[in-house]
């Protein structure tokens, strides 16, 4: 039911080109990104002020040392490597192969990314479980 629930929540990139459906993954990372502060600020006490300014890594680490439940941390830091695989290295690759004349196949375009999607849902769909549940630690 969860992977049901997780290509539901993905036809949101159905029928986009690969920069749409990249601009809609680090949009869903940054939204995680400020959810995940969310949670430090009001299930770990952590002061906004200290939450601000911190990356997705650093407040993964933050909520980690704060008690965050081992296997959603674990998760997380996928997400993290993803994303900044994504943000870093995804688009300026994409791009340095069409700069040399070659047409790249969506097939081809999206393998990379479609797993990192799906990564991310699943963390954004466990997010939302453990915030109705209030299971951030165990």
């Amino acid at each position: 039911e969860i992977q049901k629930e997780i290509f539901r929540r993905s036809e949101k990139y159905n029928g986009k080109s690969f920069l749409e459906c990249f601009s809609i993954y680090l949009g869903t990372a940054q939204i995680l990104e400020f959810a995940l502060k969310k949670v430090l600020e009001e299930k770990f006490n952590i002061p906004a002020e200290q939450t601000e300014n911190k990356t997705l890594g650093q407040t993964r680490v933050k909520l980690e040392e704060a008690g965050l439940r081992k296997d959603y941390a674990e998760l997380l830091k996928g997400i993290v490597k993803d994303r900044n695989h994504a943000a870093h290295e995804l688009l300026a690759n994409q791009a340095i192969i069409g700069s040399l004349g070659v047409e790249l196949s969506e097939h081809f375009q999206f393998k990379e990314l479609n797993p990192l999607i799906y990564n991310l849902e699943k963390a954004v769909f466990l997010f939302d479980y453990m915030q109705h549940n209030n299971a951030w630690t165990v």
